[in-house]
């Protein structure tokens, strides 16, 4: 019996050994074009910010699929009349990535997003601006030697940003990402 549990006990080791070295952690960061759709802020257009995160991409098929939780700021404006609107999150994407090459990738999955500011002032009796946000994100990127990496994104809104305004976000993610 003590043999069984040394063997168990090791195989639980070189497994969690393999799976430790097929993790790689990284960062991302780029330019956010963003902007809602709906009817609830009138004619809108979009407007530049930021976003900057990390990210833990999991093995789950060697060389070809990969599992990627992050965790990311994400500053999204957009202007109604003469009135910029800025709100921002923390996003939490988790993409399935496939590689079609080493170096070229294409990546889909669902996001959650928890506002933790807007400068959007609301009427009183008014809707406030929710503080959640779900979306669906597609992408692709280019990845070089020594973990630099260029991608895009589309990210889109789900739910209103505001209730019975019909108002969802709209976002392009232009950045470069590292792994270690």
């Amino acid at each position: 019996m003590k043999v069984v549990k040394i063997m168990f006990f090791s195989l639980c080791l070189v497994a969690f050994t393999s799976t430790v070295q097929a993790q790689k952690f990284g960062v991302r960061a780029g330019l956010n074009i963003a902007n809602v759709t709906g009817d609830g802020f009138g004619d809108t257009k979009p407007l530049t910010g930021i976003y900057v995160g990390v990210f833990k991409e999991f093995t789950i098929v060697p060389v070809l699929f990969f599992l990627q939780p992050e965790l990311q700021y994400s500053s999204q404006r957009f202007k109604s009349g003469d009135t910029n609107f800025s709100i921002n999150y923390i996003n939490i994407p988790v993409m399935a990535k496939v590689y079609a090459l080493k170096t070229f990738s294409i990546e889909a999955g669902p996001q959650v997003g928890f506002k933790i500011s807007d400068n959007i002032d609301v009427p009183e009796g008014g809707n406030d601006i929710k503080t959640f946000d779900t979306a669906f994100a597609g992408g692709l990127g280019l990845n070089f030697p020594f973990g630099l990496g260029i991608n895009a994104r589309y990210v889109m809104g789900l739910s209103e940003i505001v209730k019975d305004s019909g108002a969802k976000n709209q976002v392009i993610q232009l950045g470069a990402s590292f792994k270690f």
